[in-house]
């Protein structure tokens, strides 16, 4: 395991828990909400791809892996907070 890696890792655990915080900080608008979860959904779905492309594995289902809960998780954001 190089140094980026954990780096790496560091950085996801960032960007996810920015989401969190963020989400929270908006509680009171659920459009906020929403928009905070799409970006850290999209983040996510980056920092995969590159991750992959680092590690020199990058493929077509790893990309589509990552759109793919990206897209189910912004799905499931959005059904939740319509109710």
């Amino acid at each position: 395991m190089k140094w980026s890696e954990p780096v790496q890792y560091i950085v996801l655990i960032c960007i996810l828990a920015g989401g969190v915080f963020a989400f929270y900080y908006v509680r009171s608008d659920t459009s906020l909400q929403f928009v905070v979860g799409t970006i850290t959904s999209v983040a996510y779905v980056l920092w995969g791809i590159i991750h992959h492309a680092l590690k020199k594995n990058l493929h077509t289902r790893v990309v589509v892996e990552y759109i793919l809960m990206g897209a189910i998780a912004i799905v499931l954001l959005a059904t939740i907070l319509t109710t």
